[in-house]
């Protein structure tokens, strides 16, 4: 037994430098608070302020029902490559704006998405509403 190795490991050292790292980074990181500068630039928005806006409503039932710019008219499919084809030739650089109904089914709101990438737009966005905040107990 008196000359046998053993194989296990002492941790205890291992556990001193930790905490010793630990007290030295709690002491030294409120000193580094050190100013940082960043470059100018300009405002990394995926929508500009410029461009035209088309908006594309998918409202729920069956079947879905889209319209394109607030226009009461529902369109097919076809319609709707259709209409988008031509707002890409008015401007390539419009921007698109897709409002759906949440009880729908993300497939839905997925092939009007392909539709408007089909037609070549770049600028494509998912409108969403705020949720309205809780009222606390006792409160009007």
């Amino acid at each position: 037994m008196r000359g046998e190795l053993r194989a296990d490991i002492n941790v205890t050292p291992l556990i001193d430098v930790c905490l010793v790292l630990l007290i030295v980074f709690m002491l030294v990181t409120p000193l580094l608070t050190v100013p940082v500068e960043l470059p100018e630039g300009t405002l990394l928005s995926p929508f500009s302020p410029e461009a035209p806006r088309a908006k594309i409503t998918i409202a729920a039932g069956p079947p879905a029902r889209v319209t394109v710019d607030e226009d009461p008219q529902s369109l097919t499919e076809p319609a709707l490559e259709t209409l988008l084809a031509a707002l890409y030739a008015q401007g390539p650089n419009r921007e698109i704006v897709i409002r759906a109904d949440r009880r729908l089914p993300y497939a839905e709101v997925k092939r009007v998405f392909r539709a408007v990438q089909a037609a070549g737009f770049r600028s494509v966005g998912l409108a969403a509403e705020r949720p309205r905040s809780r009222k606390e107990p006792g409160e009007r």
